[in-house]
């Protein structure tokens, strides 16, 4: 019987304490006010993961399937530039400032991906992030230093047409 009385008591106690300490909390919190943490991570399980397009950008973006670099902080992605390391690619094009889009992150995303071309690309040459968010055939691109974004799946004759490409993480390449 005393067993029982102790079972009571601790689980008492502990309830008691339990519902307490959100009180001790609650007493030295301003209303309304959340605590939150410093940085909030996020997994993207299909490797799209949405970017506020960059002030500096020229709207509205002129075509869907560019690539896309860091922006001026963690939130914004602009227009890639060939000089800086892609993110990846959006079939969003956006229209104004502060609108939302989707980038298919490099190397992270399942399946192929399109872009728009630089110039004419051979199928199975590696390609490359070139200026204005195309994509270029390393092969063509002469010596340089370059971030290497995939492979081609299909041959385009021309500039502005539509490639599809195997992505991988990019990787930069002197040549």
């Amino acid at each position: 019987m005393k067993k029982v009385f102790k079972l009571i008591r601790l689980s008492a106690l502990a309830m008691l304490h339990f519902s307490i300490q959100p009180l001790a909390f609650s007493l030295f919190r301003r209303p309304g006010a959340i605590a939150l943490a410093n940085q909030l991570g996020g997994t993207y399980e299909t490797g799209k993961q949405s970017f506020l397009i960059d002030p500096s950008t020229t709207l509205p973006v002129s075509s869907k399937y560019l690539i896309y670099k860091r922006g001026s902080s963690q939130y914004y992605a602009a227009i890639a530039d060939g000089v800086n390391m892609p993110l990846g690619v959006s079939p969003d094009a956006p229209y104004q400032l502060a609108d939302y889009f989707s980038v298919e992150r490099l190397g992270a995303s399942v399946g192929t991906q399109q872009g728009l071309s630089a110039a004419a690309i051979t199928i199975d040459h590696l390609v490359y992030s070139a200026a204005n968010g195309l994509v270029g055939d390393l092969i063509t691109a002469g010596s340089g230093t370059y971030w290497v974004i995939g492979r081609a799946v299909n041959t385009v004759g021309s500039a502005n047409l539509e490639v599809t490409y195997v992505p991988c993480f990019p990787y930069q390449l002197t040549q």
